[in-house]
């Protein structure tokens, strides 16, 4: 468990007591929770509600680890502040949602709407969080503490996992960008309102490592490199809030005619990542979103576009209703090459992505070789590393989703199909009717560290 609080008689005398108890379990006493790196019961320990610390720590709190606040004397005003911090969080997370399924609702019986929204109204209805809030001047105050950690405190404590594993990522195989000669399909998933603990990565990298006899891999304190001949597989944590999960080719160590499609080598493994990946959240009851950003020319119709990232729901509708993907910047109309992007399945839902994956008793021809060290590694020709650490991305709206900012006028066709699935003609209609409204917003440019 995590111990928080300030500095202070009462904090040693709480601690003093926790030790005292029969809960058998590691106790790591913290000044700040960014040391937070495992899911487990959080104790706040104060004696004047911090509001901007309360909310900090609202971001931790999971039905599998709870937040136990402790003050002398919790007055029902204290109760009533942490009540409606932590419920203004998941207020923000569940009207997130609600717009989302809002958005998706013009597309009704597309694949990927109905997985998604399916997945949405679970998250939405199913949510239990856990806190607590005790005063210690109580009588049986030390038998409700025991009685909230003892459920949910594990005797091992995962915090000291970060020093276990290297603190250096693999030399020479990986860059943040993809060089000119390489392409690159990136998953960004993001936690609204969340966090994705080190403790998790780590067990998610194993899963991952488990899923498919790689013949290299590297396990560092920010995730993990596989390889299995010249496709790259990337699990990369950049914070608390944001993972990235990224398949890379490199053509010029491929001795085949595939560097045509050079992608087909990679989604293979890159799917049997995926599903580890969306296995694992629904595991741990986690709620997320997905982009899915292509890096590299290949990718796009036009020579000037630049990589750019998707709602990886709002793509498979578009794919699989329209069979293309457009969308506009500064004014220029731009289209994904959607047969360089999926070269074989077609894929309508994120579930179907699976398919893909590649099966373990295939031959290969190739011994697995199971050293880590990175001098195992093929080492690739040397390049010189940009000046930029970071990627440029433009964050684009598929064509397929009229925006709830945007005032669109009504359309007969549209209130035609809500009960009904409309032919691919009627989506044509209705959509391009919105097109001009939906491609005018203003695409935000991140980051991608």
């Amino acid at each position: 468990m995590y111990i928080f609080g300030e500095k202070s008689d009462f904090t040693d005398h709480i601690i003093q007591l926790i030790a005292s108890t029969s809960i058998d379990a590691e106790q790591h006493i913290i000044g700040n929770v960014s040391e937070i790196t495992s899911r487990e019961p959080i104790v706040f320990i104060f004696t004047v509600i911090d509001c901007k610390a309360v909310k900090c720590l609202v971001s931790y709190l999971h039905e599998k680890s709870p937040i136990i606040f402790i003050k002398q004397e919790c007055s029902d005003e204290d109760m009533m502040l942490i009540e409606s911090i932590i419920q203004e969080s998941l207020s923000i997370r569940r009207q997130l949602w609600h717009d989302e399924i809002m958005k998706l609702s013009a597309l009704q019986g597309a694949k990927a709407q109905e997985e998604r929204v399916q997945k949405l109204n679970h998250w939405i209805n199913n949510t239990s969080d856990e806190y607590y809030c005790l005063s210690s001047s109580e009588p049986n105050f030390q038998n409700n503490l025991v009685e909230a950690l003892k459920v949910k405190t594990p005797i091992k404590c995962t915090h000291q996992l970060t020093t276990t594993v290297s603190q250096r990522p693999p030399a020479l195989h990986w860059t943040s960008l993809p060089q000119p000669d390489e392409a690159q399909i990136t998953f960004k998933i993001a936690f609204p309102q969340r966090w994705f603990a080190r403790s998790e990565l780590f067990e998610l990298v194993t899963k991952i490592n488990n899923a498919y006899k790689w013949q290299y891999q590297y396990e560092w304190i920010h995730g993990g490199l596989f390889r299995f001949e010249a496709a790259k597989i990337a699990i990369i944590k950049h914070d608390a809030e944001t993972l990235e999960l990224s398949g890379r080719i490199d053509n010029a160590i491929m001795d085949d005619n595939s560097d045509t499609v050079p992608i087909k080598s990679v989604w293979p493994y890159l799917s049997h990542a995926l599903s580890v990946v969306v296995e694992y959240f629904d595991e741990l009851s986690l709620q997320y979103t997905i982009r899915i950003i292509p890096f590299g020319s290949i990718f796009y119709a036009e020579s000037k576009a630049l990589p750019r990232a998707f709602d990886l729901t709002q793509l498979l509708i578009s794919n699989d209703l329209l069979k293309r993907v457009a969308y506009r910047d500064d004014g220029i109309l731009y289209h994904l090459n959607l047969a360089q992007l999926f070269p074989e399945l077609k894929p309508k839902t994120i579930s179907e992505i699976s398919e893909m994956k590649a099966r373990n008793d295939e031959s290969t021809g190739k011994e697995k070789n199971d050293l880590t060290n990175d001098n195992t590694f093929l080492s690739l020709p040397g390049r010189i590393p940009g000046k930029n650490s970071g990627r440029r991305v433009s964050f684009g709206t598929v064509k397929c989703i009229p925006q709830s900012s945007q005032k669109v006028e009504p359309d007969a066709e549209f209130d035609d199909v809500t009960n009904e699935k409309p032919k691919t003609e009627q989506y044509e209609n209705m959509l391009d009717n919105y097109v001009d409204l939906i491609l005018d917003e203003t695409m935000r440019q991140i980051k991608i560290s």
